[in-house]
């Protein structure tokens, strides 16, 4: 049985260590390094394919022979030369991105172009431009001078110094194409190379524009199907309108609970002309009772959230703690959550307004997510704490021109 578990172990580990290579080298390709026994093998083969050349006999056909070794000959030449052309034509290609890397570097960061986050697009970016840097480097490598082997004087010395001169020239070119294969084989290699590292920065440049793309249509379609009521001031009638109004909600803020504030503004007539919509949205039982409502032993804490609107628009979120068993005897009125339709004596205890800011780095021009945010304590007739409530009011409080 424990073999048994092994060798499951063992074939997990070699299937997660092949699945990590695969998706190393799809990211990022690598040559891996010839072993001493590849090495000797490689080596091997060069010295026996020369002797085979060495002891062939080309006496049936000298001149096909011939023929056919200097077509074997030019052959491999092309191929060399081909490389050489495709690694020529990339680095121009490599070279004219420059100017691209550098504008989008300067675009993004000054946010004058793109609309996804300034982290993604610079991982993109760099992604993109290291995959570039390989290609040229690669590409490089290829144009690098090599060993070349080609005819020379001694081949033309030693071939009419024998009786049969086309048959060893035959063989001094089928011996020099097969001495250049080992360069020439690392040139394709070098230039393939060049070619995955370019396909993949093309396709990170652009795979950097669709999510561009894609994050600009998706912000548009998120406008459309979940429109956010803030506002946003766009002339200077509003501006003069909004400052009003806040200073107007903050002085009756000061004095009075929010949910009643808002009630009065949301029956205006240039507001909703109705009520005030409020809404329990979660009641639940807690065990952490502010200190502010001075609980006793065996005091049960209630927390609950609720929804204030206006002609449906959401004008503010309130959070509220009170002791149940405060409540049960204080006469209610209609319409209201329990917490906030008992009878109670309001004490407003704090008040803090984030509009207009006074950070230089908010735009005054945008509201922020809460304008005001309002404390309040309620007592019973005999001055006991029994509910407090946490207002935060939203930009749609205000009614702008």
């Amino acid at each position: 049985m424990m073999t048994g578990i092994a060798a499951r172990a063992a074939q997990a580990r070699q299937e997660l260590v092949k699945w990590l290579f695969a998706t190393g080298q799809f990211f990022w390709p690598w040559l891996e390094d010839l072993t001493p026994a590849q090495k000797k093998k490689l080596e091997d083969d060069l010295t026996r394919d020369e002797a085979r050349i060495d002891a062939l006999d080309f006496g049936k056909d000298p001149e096909a022979a011939l023929e056919e070794a200097r077509r074997l000959a030019d052959s491999e030449t092309e191929r060399r030369r081909g490389t050489d052309q495709k690694a020529a034509t990339y680095l121009p290609l490599v070279a004219a991105l420059i100017p691209l890397v550098l504008t989008l570097v300067s675009a993004l960061w000054e946010k004058k172009a793109g609309s996804a986050p300034i982290w993604l697009n610079m991982v993109l970016l760099g992604l993109a431009v290291a995959y570039t840097a390989s290609a040229g480097h690669w590409a490089f490598r290829e144009l690098k001078v090599s060993v070349s082997h080609e005819p020379g004087l001694s081949d033309f010395e030693k071939a009419w110094a024998v009786p049969h001169p086309r048959q060893t020239l035959a063989r001094r070119l089928l011996l020099h194409t097969r001495r250049n294969s080992k360069g020439v084989n690392w040139k394709v290699t070098c230039i393939k190379m060049a070619h995955e590292y370019l396909l993949r920065a093309f396709l990170t440049f652009s795979l950097l524009l669709l999510v561009n793309i894609g994050w600009y249509l998706a912000g548009l379609l998120m406008k459309i199907w979940w429109p956010a009521h803030d506002q946003m001031l766009t002339t200077p009638t509003q501006a003069i309108a909004a400052v009003a109004e806040i200073d107007n909600l903050a002085a009756q803020l000061k004095t009075s609970p929010a949910w009643m504030v808002l009630d009065k503004n949301c029956r205006r007539p240039k507001a909703a002309r109705a009520p005030l919509i409020v809404a329990s949205t979660t009641v639940a039982m807690t065990s952490k009772i502010p200190a502010v409502l001075q609980p006793v032993t065996n005091d049960a804490g209630v927390v609950q959230d609720i929804r204030l609107a206006c002609g449906g628009t959401a004008v503010g979120r309130m959070r509220v703690w009170y002791i149940s068993n405060r409540l049960t005897k204080l006469p209610r009125s209609p319409g209201l959550p329990d917490p906030l339709a008992v009878s109670a004596s309001e004490t407003i205890v704090f008040l803090k307004k984030y509009w207009p800011p006074t950070d230089t780095k908010d735009d005054p021009a945008k509201f922020p997510p809460i304008l005001f945010q309002q404390a309040n304590l309620r007592r019973d007739s005999d001055g006991r704490p029994i509910v407090l409530v946490i207002t935060r009011i939203r930009p749609g409080a205000i009614t702008l021109p």
